[in-house]
């Protein structure tokens, strides 16, 4: 079973060229984002930008798809690209959440009571 995320990534069509790029060096994190999403929005915010989110992924640093796509993020911060993707991740425990770059302030997290 092991521990699972909700992820979503947001890469906005300035770093389309470099994503593509780490696309194309890995097939697995290809498979990720074209093929094993929950979702992906094209043209998503009416700019251009694609969006891809999945709700119960396990996001390991240290498995191919997830070093490839973290590279992809590293690259985007040592470029001053911030502006140009956002990542959120919430994994199972309620103080584990990961946000970077700034593209959209539409994708955020949200905490609520359930009972």
């Amino acid at each position: 079973m092991g521990y699972r995320s909700q992820a979503v990534l947001v890469v906005g069509k300035e770093v389309m060229p470099q994503f593509l790029a780490t696309m194309a060096k890995s097939p697995e994190a290809r498979q990720l984002c074209w093929s094993d999403h929950d979702k992906m929005m094209k043209d998503y915010d009416g700019e251009g930008n694609i969006l891809f989110a999945w709700s119960y992924i396990k996001w390991y640093e240290g498995y191919e798809p997830i070093d490839a796509i973290n590279d992809f993020m590293d690259w985007c911060e040592a470029e001053d690209k911030d502006e140009d993707f956002r990542f959120i991740r919430v994994g199972e425990n309620s103080d584990d959440n990961v946000e970077r770059g700034y593209l959209t302030h539409d994708v955020f997290i949200t905490r609520e009571v359930s009972y």
